[in-house]
Order: structure tokens, then sequence, then C-alpha cells
């Protein structure tokens, strides 16, 4: 009854916790710029209970989009033709661009304004964008992952894929089967983000040579790698830790559970572990004295388990 006399002060409060409240509220209040704005901060979608004249107001319409970008359904006609507004609702949601006009799906800059912001924009464009090399590669080059929504006959294009990959390594899991297989295009993934190994063919992650390959362009592929008993454990690990141990954005190794062969002796087995303890104490600047070993090192690594950049390299190297 409160909300029925026109409160001002609870009505605010109520669209601030649902947007959709707005619905409710007398005529005088869905034309009030305040309580609207509050409305589709909560919730974008309460834009279709506001006054016509704010569905026409560029402020309140962007801060609906920017909540929910299929509430550009509810805006006026000039404001959903307006290139900012419609680029941030397809940016929010990619969906969005069923609102918008049939031409948006095939307007080139728009599309590609969008992708910035959300890969899946690239669904909604017109099959002949997405079969346009040309234009796709412009496309893969602000955002690797539209990859994904590419037509089939590019994700099978090298030129195409290694763009993409070397954007955004995660990129690999759209490309061809083929294409996974190819060990400088795998390369190039790893090289962006450790984790995109995980999508390279299942004879990269088992081929060791390729392992140290990877593990020497970023760390935190170490997680990805198949069994691989030919890799010699202390070269593996020196690898890991002497090149981008953090992975290209400065993040943790992850838990990881490698299954290891005996180190390989071809130093020895005291050098190996001496290679192992000086780059471990180098790179991150143990403190006190060395760790030292606890088991020979010779043994056989059955596992290794790591959770950071400093503790999980001691929890590898103490496993020896």
């Amino acid at each position: 009854r409160n909300l029925e006399r026109g409160d001002r002060m609870l009505s605010l409060c109520a669209v601030s916790c649902d947007g959709m409240a707005l619905k409710h509220l007398p005529a005088a209040l869905q034309s009030d710029k305040e309580v609207v704005l509050r409305a589709v901060h909560q919730n974008g979608l309460a834009l279709q209970f506001a006054a016509c004249r704010l569905q026409s107001d560029r402020e309140v319409v962007l801060r609906a989009v920017r909540q929910n970008g299929d509430a550009i359904q509810f805006a006026s006609r000039g404001l959903m033709v307006d290139f900012e507004i419609a680029v941030e609702a397809v940016s929010r949601t990619a969906a969005a661009m069923r609102h918008l006009h049939p031409a948006a799906r095939s307007d080139r800059q728009f599309v590609l304004a969008a992708v910035v912001g959300n890969h899946r924009a690239l669904a909604e464009a017109s099959a002949d964008l997405k079969q346009d090399k040309a234009y796709v590669l412009e496309v893969v080059a602000q955002h690797g992952l539209a990859l994904a929504h590419v037509a089939p006959a590019l994700r099978a294009d090298r030129e195409v894929v290694l763009q993409a990959v070397s954007v955004h390594g995660h990129a690999l899991q759209y490309a061809s089967e083929e294409l996974r297989d190819d060990p400088e295009v795998a390369l190039a993934a790893v090289a962006e983000r450790g984790h995109g190994l995980q999508h390279a063919s299942r004879r990269l992650r088992s081929d060791p040579s390729f392992a140290v390959e990877a593990l020497a362009r970023n760390g935190t592929a170490l997680q990805h790698i198949s069994e691989a008993p030919q890799v010699p454990a202390a070269l593996v690990i020196a690898r890991v830790l002497q090149v981008k141990p953090h992975g290209p954005k400065a993040h943790a190794v992850p838990v990881c559970e490698p299954k290891w062969a005996p180190l390989d002796g071809q130093m020895g087995a005291e050098g190996d572990a001496e290679l192992v303890l000086d780059t471990v104490s180098r790179r991150w600047k143990v403190s006190g004295s060395r760790p030292s070993l606890q088991r020979s090192a010779s043994d056989v690594l059955p596992g290794a388990r790591c959770r950071s950049p400093l503790s999980g390299a001691a929890q590898l190297v103490m496993t020896l």
C-alpha cells in the first residue's frame, strides 16, 4: 500500500533490491529518472516498465544494456540503432543481436567491435562474414576464442588457427583435429597460455621431446602432459623453473600429478639433483639453507603434487 501511495524513498529501496519491482510502482515513479536508473542498474530488463520518455533516454538505456544486453529490445527505435548502445548490448549478451535490425549481422565494423567484448557475438553474425577468411583473421586477432564460431573450413586453416591461438591459447580446442596434432600450432597455443596444451592431440602430449619444448615455453603446461616415461625428471623440472614458471600472466603452477621416470644419469645422479636444487634456490630465492634430498636421486618419482610456484617447486624437488 505504501508503494501504491508513491512513497519515493521506499520505492528507491525496493528497486535497488529488485529492479523488476518497478512494474508495481505508480506511473509517476516509473517516470522518475533516479528510480528507473536504480531499477535498471539492478536488472536491465526493468527498462520495459519505465516511462516511454526514459526508454528514449540514452543514459538510462546504456545503464540497462550494461546490466543485461537483452534490455535493448525495450529501448526506443532511435536508440536501438545507436552504435555504442548496440555494441554494449551485444558485448554483454551476444543474443541481443537478434533484437537489432537484420543488417547488423552483416555489418563488418559492428560485429568486429562487438567481438572485442564478447567472442560469442560472431555466432550471431551472418554466414558470409563467418566464412570470409580476411575478415575472420581480423576477428580472431581481436579475440582468439571467436574461432569457435567461424566456418568449419576456416577452423582447419593453418593461418587462421595460428592467429587465434597466438591471441588465446584455449582457441586450440576449436581447431581441426589435424591442426591440434600440429606441433607448431600447439606450441603457439602453449606459449600464450600453458593450459592450452590440454587441447593438443594425445600423441603430442605423450611425446617426450614435445613435452620438454612445451614446458620450455610455459611451465603451467606441466599439468596436461600425458605420461612420458622417457622424459628425464631433472631436465623437465629445470626447464619448468627456468622459463615462465608462473605462466604468461603470472598464474601459479596448478595442482599436478605427473609420473616421472628415474633421473637419466646423463649428468650423474648427484649432478642432476644439484641442477634442480640450484635452479629452485636461484629462481625462487629460497631463504635459509637449500632443501635437502629425502630420497636417493636415482629413485623413481612415483608422483609429485605442486600447489604454488614456491612450495610447488620445493615439493617437486623434495620428492626426488
